[in-house]
């Protein structure tokens, strides 16, 4: 409604529209790069939570692993028809 009521002032008061148009846009614009740039950042913190969410669930799993090597070994130790051994 600004918008339009400066419009609608300049046109009555003889100011040059087009460089009031010109002026409208290029303030869209900025207010266009400003709520990009916010948003990228916004996205660049979920991206940066989801990965380190990602890296706890990861670990958690590596330590999992590490509690039970044999149970790794066993279908290939089973096959040769050895005895897993446990580190």
């Amino acid at each position: 409604m600004l918008r339009i009521r400066t419009l609608e002032t300049s046109a009555r008061t003889g100011v040059d529209t087009t460089s009031i148009g010109i002026t409208l846009v290029m303030t869209e614009l900025a207010d266009i790069r400003s709520e990009m740039r916010q948003d990228l950042a916004a996205l660049g913190d979920e991206l940066a939570g989801l990965r380190r969410h990602m890296n706890e669930h990861l670990t958690a799993l590596r330590c999992e692993m590490l509690h039970w090597p044999g149970a790794l070994q066993q279908p290939g130790d089973q096959l040769a028809g050895r005895e897993p051994t446990h580190h």
